[in-house]
């Protein structure tokens, strides 16, 4: 009888260990506690190769480099990048799936946050951190970053939802999530893109996803981007 005991309890608590914290799985407890890594992880690589030796000797003996100035620009990416996936983290347990750093086919452009909510919305998010003091206004159809036009800036993310868009067969939403330039509360749009400060990225897409009306199952989404649009760097799928 007592051996039954012991067996039993092993066998819940293999049972329990293989569900919560098997293969595949990220935390202890479904929709808790869930991370979305490998944000900033292209950035972050890109740093790297820039900063070779004697580029970091020249940093060390005060010496200005465009190579060092680059880096640092990545490297503030990317920090930009995980302060966004750890604000959408939370949305994992209402049932969001998210995938960091998505390498584009043919092309060496890839996606910083791409989110598709439980009723099947598909959204690219793509973090912007610019410096806070200058105001970001939309001004005869030309983004305006104080007095200076950064239109441009946004052609990435254009292009990487028109490409998800395509490879998955369904409509994307690019946002831009901006740490810095904006105040809470207030959303911008330009040429289809929505800019809204980072921190009121997890209530868009809450409120985006309630008027959604799903034309493809969410899970046949996942598993079509999961096999097309794969991570750069190591596995990047949070569900």
């Amino acid at each position: 009888m007592k051996g039954t005991a012991v067996l039993l309890v092993a066998g819940v608590a293999a049972h329990w260990w293989w569900r919560y914290r098997g293969p595949g799985r990220s935390s202890s407890i479904p929709g808790r506690g869930r991370r979305i890594t490998g944000a900033g992880a292209s950035a972050d690589a890109h740093a790297r190769e820039l900063r070779t030796p004697l580029v970091r000797l020249a940093t060390a003996a005060g010496i200005p480099t465009r190579a060092a100035a680059r880096a640092k620009r990545f490297k503030i990416g990317a920090v930009g990048e995980r302060y966004v996936a750890k604000l959408l983290e939370p949305l994992i347990g209402e049932g969001w799936v998210f995938f960091a750093d998505c390498a584009l086919p043919r092309s060496q452009a890839n996606v910083d946050i791409l989110a598709i909510s439980p009723r099947g919305l598909v959204l690219v998010v793509d973090p912007k951190k610019w410096w806070g003091r200058l105001r970001l206004t939309v001004r005869n159809n030309r983004l305006m970053h104080g007095d200076k036009d950064v239109s441009g800036r946004l052609r990435g993310l254009d292009y990487e939802a028109r490409t998800v868009s395509s490879l998955l067969r369904v409509p994307v939403v690019p946002v831009a999530a901006m740490v810095g330039p904006m105040k809470p509360g207030t959303t911008l749009r330009f040429r289809g893109i929505r800019l809204v400060p980072a921190d009121d990225v997890p209530e868009l897409l809450r409120a985006l996803d309630r008027k959604h009306r799903p034309t493809v199952p969410a899970a046949q989404l996942v598993d079509a981007a999961r096999r097309l649009l794969p991570p750069k760097t190591g596995r990047k799928t949070v569900r």
